[in-house]
């Protein structure tokens, strides 16, 4: 009676909202679409939250690329209205008693403990006298983390939900790189990467017409991300490979296996192409490019650090009219390009710690789970640690708080017991327990 009453609700709350579109179209200009758009979006995450995350990353991706034309500020904007529909759906839902608690994990104290250092160093950020906005660019650098983390642990609470994620995921992330495989000068491979460790694990553990389904998904991706000219990807995905082979069981080093055949497969057949031709021939121009000023500029970084090494000097912290070498006089910070000197700075070895703490919780958790899902996520994760080293993108590193979540949600269920498993509802099977 009561599932019923909130799924009313829930259809009411849709009739209410489609009245809101109604009239938002009927404004001029832009904002009316918008608008009626976000009301849009907002009724589907009612309906499936599972939906929240892939469409906020892949659909973040294709709106904030269109519209913004290139500009970060506009990227970063359309993720966190994507995002923040989800998250608006989420307290809908739970208001009106359709959905039950998030997942429990054991990174659960250390996100929030990043919400509370992103406040606490805000504060302090403004008080030495940083400007606000960029306290504002410097907090989203870290606040990401956890709203990637609790969005996965609260709309990915069941199997039936991460698969349902996971498969919209990877259709829709097909079909945009097959759109986008041959342009030239397209640079990325992050949003395929992530797809790859997973549909490695599946091809291992499924036969017949599956796992060729899951190869050939996992070697058009890896295709993609060798055509990525983007240093930190290659890296964070040879980190990945190399952690799935130490950790991972007889099915990953199967579905690795399976999909370097695949790989070679579709690379073969992709460099007949000549869009795939000209990317290729970009790589070899880019690698030998060098970092330029970044080297610099991490300098520069390090020498706050070493002035405040405890706490940093503060969200929004930057060095003004500096000059890099082989570029210009400019304004350095409080963004990095390399994440870890972007932390040292703004918030110290403590922000450090704080921020490294749930992730490396998480990462050895999953690791420890041999043939489970969570060694390819864990790895994953694992990979981008690493290129964090080398890199720090304006839209923040919103994969470290997705895959320590995803590592987390994927851990193999310990059996309950016959007593327990006899007092948990029937609509709550123990593939759906909260995971402690």
């Amino acid at each position: 009676m009561r599932r019923a009453v909130a799924l009313a609700g829930v259809v009411l709350t849709g009739f209410v909202l489609g009245a809101v579109v109604s009239v938002l179209l009927m404004l001029p200009g832009v904002g009316a679409l918008v608008g009626a758009g976000a009301v849009v979006i907002l009724f589907v995450f009612l309906l499936w939250p599972w939906a929240v995350l892939p469409v906020g990353i892949l659909g973040g991706a294709t709106v904030g690329g269109v519209v913004g034309g290139g500009d970060v500020r506009v990227y970063v904007a359309t993720h966190l209205v994507l995002l923040a529909a989800g998250v608006v759906a989420l307290v809908v839902r739970r208001w009106l008693g359709v959905d039950p608690k998030g997942r429990r994990t054991v990174a659960d104290v250390g996100m929030l403990a990043l919400v509370g250092l992103t406040i606490v160093a805000a504060g302090y950020g403004l008080a030495v006298g940083n400007l606000p906005t960029e306290v504002l660019v410097a907090g989203y650098q870290i606040a990401i983390l956890p709203l990637y983390f609790f969005l996965a642990t609260h709309t990915l609470t069941t199997t039936r939900r991460l698969v349902a994620a996971g498969a919209l995921y990877v259709v829709v992330a097909t079909g945009l790189t097959a759109v986008s495989m041959t342009q030239p000068g397209r640079h990325g491979g992050l949003l395929t990467l992530l797809a790859i460790p997973p549909l490695v694990f599946i091809a291992g553990r499924v036969r017949g017409w599956r796992r060729v389904v899951a190869v050939s998904l996992a070697g058009f991706f890896a295709a993609d991300v060798l055509l990525a000219s983007y240093r930190g990807i290659w890296l964070a995905a040879l980190v990945t490979i190399a952690v799935m082979l130490v950790f991972g069981g007889r099915a990953v080093r199967t579905g690795l296996a399976a999909t370097a055949v695949a790989g070679l497969v579709v690379g073969g057949l992709l460099a007949l192409q000549p869009g795939v031709q000209e990317r290729a021939q970009e790589i070899g121009t880019g690698l030998q490019q060098s970092a330029g000023y970044r080297g610099p500029e991490s300098g520069v970084g390090l020498d706050v650090f070493a002035q405040r090494p405890v706490l940093g000097a503060g969200l929004g912290q930057s060095t003004t009219d500096i000059y890099l070498a082989d570029f210009a006089f400019t304004d350095v910070g409080p963004v990095y390009h390399a994440y870890y000197v972007t932390l040292l700075a703004n918030v110290g070895l403590v922000g450090l710690a704080l921020v490294l703490w749930p992730i490396l919780r998480s990462v050895r958790a999953g690791l420890a789970a041999r043939d489970s899902l969570s060694v390819p996520c864990a790895a994953l994760c694992c990979g981008f640690l690493c290129a964090a080293l080398f890199a720090a993108p304006t839209d923040g590193h919103w994969e470290l708080g997705l895959l320590p979540a995803l590592t987390l949600l994927t851990l193999p269920v310990r059996d309950p017991g016959p007593v327990v498993a006899a007092a948990i509802p029937a609509a709550r099977r123990p593939e759906e327990v909260v995971w402690q």
